[in-house]
Parts: structure tokens; sequence; C-alpha cells
């Protein structure tokens, strides 16, 4: 495994393709977990977009102690916010999602803004 692996990538709805097929070979490779790797970038790349609005992110995937780390990076100091939308709302649990699915869930402040990371199950790609 190498020490780390790093995508900039265009947060335009169309091109989420491109990110998730990087992130299913590289984790693949790793013997990682690829289908959550594909649900959390395209989770972490959307919120990017919608609620950042840069239009491009960068995406970086390493190994750490309790697994594979994926994370996200964008311009925004502002924390991510988990959310309980409630039964009837239709969007709003993307976060609340990946924290039931990964390892861990968080985000780190950055001098350009922050990343938000989750860490993946190793040896299941």
């Amino acid at each position: 495994m190498s020490d780390s692996a790093t995508l900039v990538i265009s947060t335009d709805p169309e091109r989420l393709h491109e990110v998730r097929v990087w992130v299913e070979k590289t984790l693949a490779a790793w013997d990682a977990d690829s289908y959550v790797g594909r649900l959390a970038v395209t989770e972490l790349v959307g919120n990017v977009q919608r609620h950042v609005g840069d239009a491009q992110a960068t995406v970086r995937i390493y190994p750490c102690d309790r697994g594979v780390c994926l994370e996200v990076a964008d311009s925004s100091p502002v924390a991510p916010v988990v959310r309980d939308p409630g039964l009837l709302a239709e969007s709003g649990r993307g976060l609340a999602v990946l924290r039931e699915m990964t390892k861990a869930l968080g985000w780190n402040p950055t001098a350009t803004g922050k990343v938000v990371f989750v860490v993946l199950e190793a040896g299941r790609a």
C-alpha cells in the first residue's frame, strides 16, 4: 500500500462518476471497503458543491491507525453538521448515514478551510 493517493476533482454532479471510479480502484488495491468509500465520496463531494459552492474538491485516501481514511478538502472553515432531519425530510441524512456505515466520521480545520473524513474498514474490498 502506498502512503496516500490524491485527486483534485470537479464538484459538478455530472463528474461524480469519475471520482467514484477512482475511489473504487484505489480502495480495491488497498483491500479496503470500496462500496462504503464510493458512498462516502459521493456524499462528501456533493456537500462541497451544495453547501460550500467550491468548483473543485481535493480527495485524499491514506492508511491510518484504524483502517483507511478518505478525506475531502474544501475552502470553508464551517464545521459540517450531522442532522436528524425527521421522517418526512427529503434530504439531510447523508452525514448521519456515513457516521453509521464507517468506523469514524469527523473533520479538521486547515489553513484554507477544512477536511471532512471517514475511516473505512480495511480488508474488505
